[in-house]
């Protein structure tokens, strides 16, 4: 029976819309990662400045494994990172805050966080919880009563702490399997730890939410993302192990990747624990339904990441070592997105439809109104009815020239034999010799001029940067997340060039004929 929803929502691109992907670790500042403090708000005035009606972000959960915010320790959570300690120091919660030590290529030192920003973090939750009359008491104490994930997320962390790092399948039978009375003892025993965890969280909620409004308040919406699968270290998957395919030691029966492609002879592997859809269903998708609502809370727009397992997905045994024994099994498909319908009337979401698809993901797609992606720099595999070309976007897509699983602009074409680059120079029509930057800025013109109702841009492409600027490269574990935003990476000069190509293809207002004058 087909059970496809009768009408369609409303779009949550209401006219051609221009964005810009950034996460907010990238942000340049006086520390060692970017925050949400001041570079943050000169960003979105930037932004504003430049006709950009779109902030598109990473997850902005806690990093985990590999430094990674898909691999993240809670699905709920903010990440404390990006805690900005001059804000703390102007709530007098801090001293004057250190200064950026200035790392090698401006990468970011995630191992070494730990000891160079988390003590400040820590000196300023004694500080503000030593002190009920603090002007933010009355947030926090709202923030604790009305996030219900809190406690027993901050009870994971303390866990974690306690027990250096150990995975929670490790932990002791009573703790592991979450047994009442030593999960209450336990609580009891790590209570003043679970209130600087509350007070690290709210610290970034707060200073989120305000970027948030600023932006918001500047016309720019944010754009956020959400990984379609979670950390199996993480306290997602400990609080709700019945959600999870794991055996009886919470250990992976199966584990989540995509199969062998062009780019992997192996496939990817990625280790996250697979769904138990069947139950999730019987209670509604109850955990599905907070984790998107939290995410609706904290952004605009929400990036479902590798929607298409939400029709089908690539389960690979538990212990295999690559991807390439696993098979296909049906997701839960138009059921979950009846609940989502009614939880969300507008679906304010976005597909991240690539990769191996087919007529079900379409199907899927499309007929819950959701808007997918067309990367440019996937148009040249030598199929003419590529649909990454750029005369094939539809309007109900948003055009990349890449994205942050993808090299840049400037990395991908010189990596390309002469053959090819004489193909994708015919194409966009520009010259084989032309220099990177024009080849650069003639893509991200192709991707603002195309149909596509939205144009995303990711930042190391405007500054025409090599492949050193890369994000992410999915078929790695190592290196990945640590680029920042050069000192003078926003300018007045880009930010014109930038408005030009938004008024030039995507005007806010579009200026009728004049009326024929009465004779």
């Amino acid at each position: 029976m087909n059970t496809a929803p009768q009408t369609k929502p409303p779009s949550p691109f209401a006219r051609r819309e221009l964005g810009i992907l950034l996460h907010p670790s990238s942000l340049f500042n006086r520390e060692d990662v970017g925050t949400l403090g001041k570079t943050a708000y000169q960003f979105v005035d930037w932004l504003s400045s430049s006709g950009v009606t779109l902030w598109q972000i990473l997850p902005l959960t806690p990093n985990g494994q590999y430094h990674s915010p898909y691999f993240s320790y809670s699905a709920f959570a903010g990440n404390p990172w990006l805690i900005d300690l001059e804000l703390l120091a102007e709530a007098e919660l801090l001293d004057d805050p250190p200064l950026y030590s200035g790392h090698r290529d401006h990468r970011i030192p995630f191992p070494d966080l730990p000891r160079l920003k988390l003590p400040h973090l820590l000196r300023a939750a004694a500080a503000f919880l030593s002190h009920p009359d603090h002007p933010w008491r009355r947030e926090f104490s709202d923030f604790c009563a009305r996030e219900t994930w809190l406690d027993d997320t901050c009870h994971f962390f303390a866990l974690k702490e306690e027990l250096l790092d150990t995975p929670w399948w490790k932990w002791e039978v009573a703790l592991r399997k979450r047994e009442p009375s030593a999960v209450a003892e336990s609580k009891r025993a790590l209570a003043s730890r679970l209130e600087v965890y509350r007070a690290l969280f709210f610290f970034f909620e707060k200073q989120w939410r305000d970027v948030k409004q600023y932006a918001n308040q500047k016309g720019v919406r944010i754009l956020g993302d959400l990984p379609i699968y979670v950390n199996h270290d993480s306290a997602d998957v400990w609080l709700h192990q019945d959600q999870f395919k794991l055996d009886h030691q919470g250990k992976l029966t199966v584990k989540s990747g995509v199969p062998p492609d062009y780019f992997s002879e192996k496939g990817q592997l990625w280790g996250n624990p697979i769904y138990e859809w069947s139950r999730m269903a019987t209670d509604g998708f109850t955990w599905w339904i907070r984790r998107l609502r939290r995410c609706v809370e904290l952004t605009d727009i929400v990036r479902i990441d590798h929607f298409r397992a939400l029709s089908a997905y690539w389960e690979v045994p538990g212990n295999a070592t690559d991807a390439r024994n696993g098979r296909w099994v049906k997701g839960p498909g138009q059921a979950f997105f009846d609940v989502l319908r009614a939880e969300f009337p507008t679906l304010p979401f976005v597909a991240e439809d690539l990769g191996t698809l087919d007529e079900d993901v379409h199907r899927l797609r499309d007929e819950n109104g959701l808007y997918g992606m067309r990367i440019l720099q996937f148009g040249f595999d030598g199929m003419p009815d590529n649909v990454h070309r750029p005369h094939f976007f539809p309007p109900d897509s948003i055009a990349y020239t890449g994205t942050h699983d993808n090299d840049t602009v400037a990395g991908w074409w010189k990596s390309h034999r002469w053959e090819q680059r004489v193909e994708i120079a015919a194409y966009y029509q520009i010259s084989p010799e032309d220099d990177v930057g024009k080849v650069t800025w003639s893509l991200i013109e192709a991707a603002v001029a195309c149909r596509s109702n939205v144009a995303i841009i990711p930042m190391q492409d405007l500054l025409v940067l090599d492949g050193r600027a890369r994000m992410n490269d999915p078929a790695s574990f190592v290196d990945n997340w640590g680029w920042r935003l050069p000192p003078d990476g926003i300018s007045e000069e880009l930010g014109a060039s930038l408005r030009q190509l938004r008024d030039r293809y995507r005007p806010t207002v579009v200026t009728a004929p004049p009326a024929a004058e009465e004779p």
